[in-house]
């Protein structure tokens, strides 16, 4: 009698198992495809959350080109800062 109790345990642990493995898979394969779409999840993305209406600016310039300065010294105008009480 205890062989058999134990054999259905055993089953019922193992299609446990199955079950938890189906159910990740199908969650992994949900998050992929949202994440290949551009959706982040809300705690557990990483980052600040952007709003869907933020404007992307993508960068086509080369890396050394990207790393120089807008301005140049010339432009811009030095304002003085008080510190107000």
């Amino acid at each position: 009698m205890m062989a058999l109790l134990n054999f259905v345990l055993i089953i019922i642990f193992v299609c446990f198992i199955i079950v938890c493995v189906v159910a990740y898979r199908v969650y992994r394969s949900f998050r992929d495809v949202a994440k290949k779409f551009g959706f982040k999840g809300g705690a557990g993305s990483r980052g600040a959350a952007r709003q869907p209406d933020d404007e992307v600016i993508i960068d086509h310039r080369a890396p050394g080109e990207a790393k120089r300065k807008i301005f140049s010294k010339s432009e811009g105008e030095y304002v003085d800062f008080e510190e107000t009480k």
